[in-house]
């Protein structure tokens, strides 16, 4: 079989019908850990003992005929897979018919549902502000948000580690709660300071760990229920130094476009002075794009 299937991180194996029921020919590593099942073990089941499509109203040989078939209008199927230590699992299927010399198999895809589905739950009942998939080596591998007030697009966080977007002196702190929630196995909440993209926030998060049917860990889901602007957002020069950084305005092409001196655009932007003058404000805010208010919140026309 090809290697790429055993290296795959979704969940898959390959069942096969032999006239009389069905049997598993293989399955990849994350399939076994996915189940808790050893590969040895699974070879000596029927799959429609684990994979359960009793809510489908389809059997298991109808789901997989349904779900190979290249014409059908839903590729996809929503189902339970059976884990030796846990519930049932949540999961999508999808199916591929191979065929190897004489015989037919066919590959079935396993995507885990369970976090996308917790979180569906939450967000019934609370606001929120951020969603992320962290997995366990603490990498981001999925990042949505809804209210919250996130400039750089979603795709730019994925497969960063969640640390990266925390202050040295909070990571510590972040990775202690992370680590009580896996071994306690238990939705912990927390607070610290979260920078995304130029903005930097106080963040209140509740960690939900998700685990293998091994027990082994898979994944965190840690939601942002709140986000409130830093206090140093609140500094006008903290603020001009952003807008700077952002529109790529260096002090001497500020000065140069302003006809404002070097020196006055550095304190201002330094904040050795607070409240500029009203033409000078009115200058750097015009050409930054934005109005003085947006930079320096005690500015009245």
């Amino acid at each position: 079989m090809n290697h790429l299937f055993y290296l795959l991180s979704d969940p898959m194996l390959i069942v096969e019908w032999d006239e009389s029921r069905w049997s598993i020919v293989d399955v990849n590593q994350a399939f076994a850990a996915f189940s808790g099942f050893k590969k040895s073990d699974l070879m000596l089941l029927d799959p429609s003992t684990i994979i359960s499509t009793d809510e489908t109203t389809l059997s298991f040989d109808e789901a997989v005929h349904q779900l190979a078939d290249e014409q059908a209008l839903s590729p996809l199927l929503e189902c339970k897979l059976v884990t030796k230590s846990s519930t049932p699992a949540d999961i999508r299927l999808s199916c591929r018919k191979l065929q190897l010399e004489d015989r037919i198999v066919y590959v079935i895809i396993c995507k885990d549902l369970r976090e996308a589905k917790w979180i569906d739950e939450y967000i019934l009942h609370h606001k929120i502000m951020v969603s992320t998939v962290v997995n366990e080596r603490y990498n981001i591998m999925s990042f949505k948000h809804y209210y919250a007030p996130v400039q750089q697009p979603s795709s730019s966080y994925l497969n960063k580690s969640i640390f990266e977007l925390v202050p040295d002196h909070e990571r510590s702190k972040l990775k202690r709660v992370l680590e009580y929630a896996k071994n306690n196995r238990t939705a912990e909440s927390v607070d610290f300071h979260l920078k995304l993209g130029d903005r930097c926030y106080n963040a209140d998060a509740v960690v939900q760990p998700f685990y293998n049917g091994n027990r082994s860990l898979k994944n965190f889901v840690v939601i942002l229920t709140s986000l409130h602007m830093n206090n140093q957002d609140e500094d006008p020069s903290y603020k001009l130094r952003m807008l700077m950084l952002s529109k790529n305005i260096s002090v001497t092409s500020l000065a140069q476009s302003t006809l404002i001196s070097l020196t006055t655009i550095s304190k201002i932007r330094n904040g050795k002075i607070k409240k500029p003058q009203r033409l000078t404000a009115e200058l750097i805010a015009g050409e930054l794009g934005v109005r003085p208010e947006m930079i320096w919140s005690s500015y009245k026309r």
